[in-house]
Order: structure tokens, then C-alpha cells, then sequence
């Protein structure tokens, strides 16, 4: 890589790093996106899995009446995370991985 293009680089990541202020408000489906589920567990996206486990999330009402017992235990045996909590963790450590690198390869 050359000094230029090495320069270009960190200007670009200085400048995802300045956007990247953390958001409260993401939308689940952005951060437990498909891509993100389809490659932590076997299902194809957010909407399916909810349906497996036997819930019907239509409103943040419906999300929020969602048993916390029951999610954990449904994502400890369908995913390589031991509660709901620990994925959302996850997804959104990657979520702000890719918007810090975003344009940067």
C-alpha cells in the first residue's frame, strides 16, 4: 500500500469513526439483520425466528411482552449464545464494526 493510499484509508476510517457515534434508536431488524442471522443460527431472518420460538412480533408491544425466560432458553438452543441479551450484544458489535469500515477495503 502507498503512503497515499495508506493516508486515504485513515481518512476515511477517521471519518466513519466521526459518524459512528453510538445511536440509541437502531431498528432491531437492522441490528439482528438477515445476513446476521443467517449466520449465527438457522434461520433465515429475524421474522422466522421469532416465529419458531413461538411468538408473533408485529408491534414493539408484541417484542416487549416476549418472556425473557423463554427467548433466552430458545436462543441458547438455536444459536451459538447463551441469551437474547448476549446476541443483541453481538449484532451490535458488528453493526458498528461495518459502519466504522464502511468503504474501507
Amino acid at each position: 500500500m502507498s503512503k497515499k493510499s495508506d493516508f486515504s484509508a485513515l481518512k476515511k476510517l477517521s471519518e466513519n469513526l466521526n459518524k459512528a457515534e453510538p445511536e440509541q434508536n437502531v431498528p432491531l431488524t437492522e441490528l439482528l439483520n438477515d445476513s446476521f442471522i443467517q449466520s449465527k443460527t438457522s434461520f433465515s431472518n429475524l421474522n422466522e425466528l421469532f416465529e419458531k420460538a413461538g411468538f408473533k412480533v408485529e408491534t414493539k408491544e408484541d417484542f416487549e411482552a416476549i418472556p425473557d425466560e423463554a427467548m433466552n432458553r430458545f436462543i441458547f438452543e438455536n444459536s451459538e449464545y447463551k441469551s437474547f441479551q448476549e446476541m443483541l450484544g453481538a449484532a451490535g458489535a458488528e453493526y458498528m464494526k461495518n459502519l466504522i469500515f464502511k468503504g474501507l477495503k
